[in-house]
């Protein structure tokens, strides 16, 4: 009888042993899930920050032009003047590339850079008289970060 007795609590034994062999098996598994769940879900979140950041930003990978198109992201509104002293918020230059951004006939940017590049005195009273004399569509404004020292962005319809 003890001989059974020690049979029956060895197997009771290894049948512990193998369900905490099991139990620590299942642990480390739903560790690892948990840890490739996370791993995919940061990369799947910075994949999709970069791409809007890139699509807010610049396109041109490097380069800081004028936007020729519009983002989804772009804001509805336009600038409030045509002759402008201040930079033309991008967001707001992308909403004038769009189709139909409340002018019929389109939208123009005329941008200049006097910050990195040499402009003579009258440069900016040239474009003023210029830009003036088109319809209230056709906006000035600096861009001071762009890589021309002058730049026009029009869509294929504008202004004329």
């Amino acid at each position: 009888m003890a001989d059974r007795r020690e049979r029956y609590e060895r197997k009771q034994g290894a049948r512990e042993r193998r369900q905490q062999q099991s139990r620590i098996a299942r642990r480390g598994n739903f560790r690892r899930t948990a840890v490739m769940a996370g791993g995919g879900l940061t990369v799947l979140v910075l994949a999709v920050g970069g791409f809007l950041l890139f699509m807010t930003t610049s396109s041109t990978f490097g380069k800081e032009l004028p936007p020729t198109g519009y983002t989804p992201a772009h804001r509805e509104t336009l600038p409030t003047q045509q002759i402008n002293r201040q930079p033309i918020p991008r967001l707001v230059q992308e909403h004038v590339m769009e189709s139909d951004a409340g002018h019929e006939r389109g939208s123009m940017l005329v941008q200049y850079n006097c910050r990195n590049y040499e402009c003579g005195e009258d440069l900016l009273d040239k474009l003023t008289a210029m830009v003036s004399s088109y319809p209230p569509q056709v906006y000035l404004a600096p861009y001071p970060t762009m890589d021309a020292k002058i730049a026009l962005a029009a869509r294929a319809n504008c202004c004329f």
